[in-house]
């Protein structure tokens, strides 16, 4: 049956008006100030299905997007359902377009070693003390598993599909900056103090935006025209106001990142504006604002008791001797933070903790599950590194040109990103780090058309 314009026109009044009604009706039938709300809920949240079900990666977009709200935008608990409820929306819609349209499943050699580490881990919780952490740590990275390494190698297979997944990086990026500013402006801030946006972790601001940049410089390097322009100028505010975020937040790990990142730019020629940009920004604001890096120069000069790492010695100390202890099979996941205590402890005084986070994701890993769990671990890391490698190679000898600014964008950030990882407390498992991964190993995934001609493979080798 083939629908006019007239009928879908009428279809959509008509649909507009029994919802309207339910809405004005349902005080009547359930006596609730909150009524109305509820049954609007309870339409909004069809329509979103079966949206979802008709465009199974428009539920991606939007699990990515909220994984990524910056922490205290929502309640912790409503965030928290919300990142595991969209992830199984997520899985089932796409299930159900890979049955329904028998589209063959694709699965990476970096998911096979997450599998693989998952599985292992589960094993651990066999000997290990603190159940309860490790059932979560088992939930976390299996929920990291299916979105990152399964959803996205399975569903960002086009061009268009990574226009869209960049997109919602970028969207996701303004968030956290328009966050920033607002709690800049409503809260204020004091010299020489750690900038906190929100509730989110002073470290964590500067990992998001550095993961999110990518999605913004994309959109200006894909524009042309007039577009371009406006979209060149909005990427650059976002890196000035990105940088003095992370000046703001005092986090040493995302400046190193951060520089690293923009020196990287100067390799390719399609990121090259963005490296000039940074030390030109970097030149004018320790002329006319040095008060914005106060609290970056009193961290790096160690002050107020500090260290170098921030306290992280004894700690790493700590946990060599918990891995010595128990090289092979580990302790169980997620229990090496409350393990590495009594090791701890001699080391320095440490009474009013219950567990502390090893800020180092290989010795967390290790310590956790044994020297199986930090191969498999690694596995999923040096798999994916390996075929972002190989993809490059392939397109560049091939002439395909047009992934060659993703793949300077997503080198340049990977190296950055990598000097605060090693470090971070909790980024064994941390959404962004995933993200990464799923970026690298989506160069494997695309369906590409034939390579271009050699004046193509020539575009490619100006770009280096």
């Amino acid at each position: 049956m083939i629908r006019t314009p007239a009928a879908r026109r009428f279809g959509l009044i008509a649909l507009a008006v029994v919802m309207i009604t339910a809405v004005a009706a349902s005080g009547v039938v359930y006596r609730s100030p909150y009524a109305p709300a509820m049954v609007g809920g309870v339409f909004a949240a069809t329509a979103a299905l079966v949206a979802c079900l008709r465009r199974p990666i428009w539920a991606l977009y939007a699990a990515l997007f909220v994984v990524m709200l910056p922490g205290g935008l929502l309640p912790a608990t409503v965030q928290s359902h919300l990142n595991r409820g969209l992830t199984v929306i997520a899985l089932s819609a796409w299930l159900v377009s890979v049955l329904a349209q028998r589209r063959p499943i694709a699965w990476t050699i970096t998911a096979s070693f997450m599998c693989g580490f998952v599985v292992w881990g589960g094993m651990t919780l066999l000997w290990a003390d603190n159940l309860s952490a490790g059932f979560n740590s088992i939930q976390v990275y299996t929920l990291r598993l299916v979105l990152y390494l399964v959803l996205v190698a399975n569903q960002i297979r086009t061009e268009e599909n990574l226009d869209g997944l960049m997109r919602t990086l970028a969207l996701s990026g303004w968030v956290l900056i328009l966050a920033g500013l607002a709690t800049l402006v409503l809260v204020g801030y004091s010299p020489g103090a750690r900038f906190q946006v929100l509730d989110m972790n002073e470290n964590q601001t500067g990992s998001v935006a550095l993961i999110t940049l990518p999605g913004v410089l994309w959109q200006a390097i894909r524009s042309s025209g007039q577009q371009r322009a406006i979209k060149m100028f909005l990427s650059f505010a976002f890196v000035a106001m990105a940088l003095a975020l992370v000046a703001l937040t005092g986090s040493r790990g995302s400046a190193i990142s951060f520089l690293i990142t923009l020196s990287a730019f100067w390799i390719w020629r399609s990121t090259r504006p963005w490296a000039k940009l940074g030390l030109v920004l970097l030149m004018v604001a320790v002329v006319s604002m040095p008060m914005i890096f106060s609290t970056l120069v009193a961290r790096f000069a160690v002050e107020q008791g500090d260290t170098i790492l921030g306290g992280r010695e004894a700690i790493w100390q700590a946990a060599l001797q918990l891995i010595r202890a128990d090289l092979w099979g580990g302790v169980g996941i997620g229990g090496a933070g409350y393990a590495v205590m009594p090791y701890l402890r001699v080391l320095r005084s440490v009474t009013d903790h219950e567990s502390v986070s090893l800020h180092n994701p290989v010795l967390d890993i290790w310590a956790g599950t044994g020297l199986p769990g930090i191969l498999l671990y690694l596995g999923v890391l040096a798999s994916a590194v390996w075929l972002f490698g190989f993809q490059y190679r392939r397109c560049w000898r091939g002439g395909v040109n047009s992934l060659s600014p993703y793949f300077a964008l997503i080198a340049a950030v990977f190296v950055g990103y990598s000097a605060s990882w090693v470090k971070g407390g909790g980024m064994e498992s941390d959404f962004s780090y995933f993200l990464l991964l799923a970026l690298l190993v989506i160069p494997s995934c695309l369906q590409l058309g034939e390579p271009v001609d050699h004046l193509g493979r020539e575009r490619v080798a100006e770009d280096t």
